[in-house]
């Protein structure tokens, strides 16, 4: 799907605050409630949206540390480490690398130490993992979930 300029500026506005009232981004784009709701259906259908959530603020909630944790794996085991990898919640993103290290997560949980326990308990026990070196991040200065669109 080719998304138009009206699809961007809603987009633009969905996600500064996808809880807006449709007749506000209609009249601040200026096209008819029909309009902009056909216009979104068709964004979730094309999967251009993939869905509307409540971003919450991790330290409100406990979770205090973050890592991102890089991982050489056995090749012949990738694909049964990333099923494994994919149950734990603490596990927030995993990406596929080209190099020396496969996989890269992101983790958040509640504490230095359980975030120990879990590289030590969970991680390490996981079998073809061959490598992993974790990056404590001491603060976060920008993260977003906004695209540049």
């Amino acid at each position: 799907m080719k998304v138009k300029e009206v699809d961007r500026k809603i987009l633009r506005l969905l996600q500064e605050d996808s809880r807006r009232p449709f007749r506000k981004i209609a009249t601040d784009l200026n096209i008819s409630e029909p309009t902009l709701y056909n216009r979104v259906k068709k964004l979730q259908e094309e999967r251009v949206i993939e869905g509307f959530t409540t971003i919450i603020n991790p330290e409100a909630v406990g979770l205090t540390s973050l890592a991102f944790i890089m991982l050489a794996v056995e090749p012949s085991k990738e694909e049964e480490i990333i099923n494994k990898l994919m149950s734990f919640p603490e596990i927030l993103e995993l990406h596929l690398l080209f190099g020396e290290k496969n996989i890269l997560i992101k983790v958040r949980d509640r504490n230095i130490e359980s975030m120990r326990e879990f590289i030590t308990k969970e991680l390490k026990s996981i079998e073809g993992l061959l490598k992993v070196e974790c990056y404590l991040s001491l603060k976060t200065r920008k993260e977003t979930h906004m695209i540049p669109i």
